[in-house]
């Protein structure tokens, strides 16, 4: 008796634990939606290709496969993210850059209510509450990963239709999900197809599953090949790909993992030390055990994910130093811009081609290429094979990112013979150095 008092107990604390928690994500979500720009890590791109995919679309043009605003001209459409871009894209006319908040707040609630769809254990208590602070679920609000919500709440959808006995609908929902994010969500379908392999009967169970899981791949072929034939993919390094292939991956597999760890970890009824060793008890603690173990680890993350810079994003407004620019005589329309910041999240990038402009990169890190250049030769090679009309470098971002881009570009001024571009300093100000480019022999 006095063990199934303390159960009750600490199950009754782990329900108002969790209904605190889904009280602070309604505040979080409220938060965001009240921005027409939410302004974080990867919330830029979001907006920059569901405008470019609306424009195209309503103007007549039909879906476009190729945006030659980004990628110096090289980059598409949906390097990813088809299903939330191509939908935002239909429905922005009726509200503009807010539709792509609501499409990422719609995509955070999404994954939210697939996860306790897929593992109804864990709805209530201890269960519930170490789900809401699942750190994939918190760095996926707070940096804005739209098309990662939208993949992993289709393919949490598809675990709950397999669940189910549902395979059609599981079939259809992991094909969409994988389409959408073939880089990270298709790895990790792969991960709960093996983690489910074991339940399956040995002579039809696994054989079914494999069927429909081969099924779910057919699609994905073309997604996968966009994203491999992407400027950001072809441009960087294999090591570079490896890197961000893991450091991607990692921390946003928690999506299934720690849903299916509480499963097996909460399995069975409660129970104290007086129920040691009786079939189907577990300790009365391990609820509490695995939320205190989920909050350690958001908070070793905390830092590592960026969640510090990105929780601004619940009050951050756009940076607007960049319209100062676009409405002077020396901003060129159509004219393709190397711009390098630091502190506005790429709201700078989106303007641009939003006022005309065109950038050499896309709105991806590892595609901006930040390094140190070993000649000027190189480097001007560099700016040759991207076709940059002009590099606009903003405040410190050689000091903050130790690149060495204004040396070099400085070795360059002038036009001398041989030399694979000609440069010309055209603006210095407390804000920014805009620099032009002519490529030598063009």
């Amino acid at each position: 008796m006095e063990a199934s008092r303390r159960s009750g107990t600490i199950a009754g604390i782990g329900d108002a634990v969790a209904g605190a928690l889904a009280c602070a994500w309604l505040g979080g979500l409220g938060l965001l939606i009240r921005h027409r720009l939410v302004v974080s890590h990867d919330t830029m791109i979001n907006y920059a290709h569901v405008w470019y995919v609306s424009k195209r679309l309503w103007g007549g043009h039909g879906i476009p496969l190729r945006m030659p605003v980004l990628g110096h001209g090289q980059a598409f459409a949906f390097p990813y993210g088809v299903v939330p871009w191509l939908t935002a894209a239909v429905a922005r006319p009726l509200a503009g850059d807010w539709i792509v908040t609501l499409w990422l707040v719609l995509g955070i609630a999404g994954l939210l209510a697939a996860t306790f769809l897929a593992f109804p254990e864990l709805r209530r208590s201890w269960g519930a509450a170490t789900v809401l602070l699942n750190p994939a679920l918190v760095a996926a609000a707070l940096i804005g990963q739209l098309p990662f919500t939208w993949g992993a709440a289709l393919l949490l959808g598809a675990v709950a239709a397999w669940r189910r006995g549902r395979p059609g609908w599981a079939a259809l929902l992991c094909a969409l999900a994988q389409v959408t994010h073939p880089a990270v969500v298709a790895p990790i379908a792969f991960g709960a197809v093996a983690l489910r392999l074991p339940f399956e009967s040995p002579k039809t169970g696994r054989r079914r599953l494999l069927r429909w899981y081969g099924l779910t791949l057919l699609p994905m072929v073309p997604a996968a090949w966009l994203v491999v034939r992407s400027p950001v993919f072809e441009d960087s390094s294999t090591a570079v790909k490896l890197a961000n292939f893991v450091t991607t991956l990692a921390p946003r597999c928690l999506v299934l993992v720690i849903p299916v760890g509480l499963v097996l970890a909460l399995r069975g009824r409660p129970g104290g030390a007086t129920a040691a060793g009786r079939p189907g008890r577990r300790p009365v603690w391990t609820g509490p055990a695995v939320f205190v173990a989920t909050g350690a680890l958001l908070a070793v993350t905390w830092r590592p994910l960026l969640l510090p810079e990105a929780s601004g994003s619940l009050w951050r407004k756009p940076d607007r130093a960049m319209l100062t620019f676009l409405a002077s005589p020396a901003f060129e329309p159509a004219a393709t811009y190397r711009v390098l910041r630091v502190t506005d999240f790429k709201v700078s990038l989106y303007q641009l081609i939003r006022a005309g402009g065109r950038l050499d990169s896309e709105f991806f890190p590892e595609s901006i290429v930040r390094r140190r250049w070993p000649s000027a030769d190189e480097y001007g090679a560099f700016l040759r094979r991207r076709h940059v009309d002009y590099v606009m470098i903003w405040g410190g971002y050689g000091r903050v990112f130790h690149v060495n881009e204004d040396e070099r570009l400085a070795e360059l001024a002038g036009c001398a013979p041989g030399a694979p571009v000609c440069v010309r300093q055209v603006e210095r100000n407390d804000r920014w150095r805009l620099w032009a480019i002519t490529r030598a022999g063009s």
